[in-house]
């Protein structure tokens, strides 16, 4: 017996924004609302996720999820710059963009970590 689309609407907008909180999308672009919290987690020195599409005015907080590393995350753009600084494991800052066009955030500890920005 089908179910209805009425039956169904709860179990849909639950496991939407149960994916949403988690900042899942699928593979490693990460689409998301605007006035949506945005969380780049920073563990085993990596971003996650690799790749994130915003709108300008958007902020994102960056986690440091690592139990024993400091990251340090960082923009060096012709625009604008930004730098975190040393951000012990379990501390955040927010990064606001403000500006449109395509941005690398950068660990100064782990030069391998990167993360595309990509702003509307």
């Amino acid at each position: 017996m089908p179910l209805c689309s009425r039956c169904l609407r709860p179990t849909l907008i639950i496991g939407t924004l149960a994916l949403a909180a988690s900042g899942y999308a699928g593979g490693s672009a990460w689409a998301m609302l605007s006035d949506t919290v945005r969380i780049v987690l920073q563990k085993g020195r990596h971003y996650t996720p690799t790749d994130l599409y915003l709108r300008r005015g958007d902020t994102i907080t960056l986690r440091n999820g690592d139990e024993s590393l400091t990251h340090h995350a960082f923009i060096e753009a012709d625009r604008f710059s930004f730098d975190a600084g040393d951000q012990e494991p379990g501390t955040e800052t927010r990064l606001t963009l403000k500006e449109p066009g395509d941005f690398v955030i950068q660990c100064g500890i782990h030069p391998k970590m990167k993360l595309t920005i990509h702003v509307d």
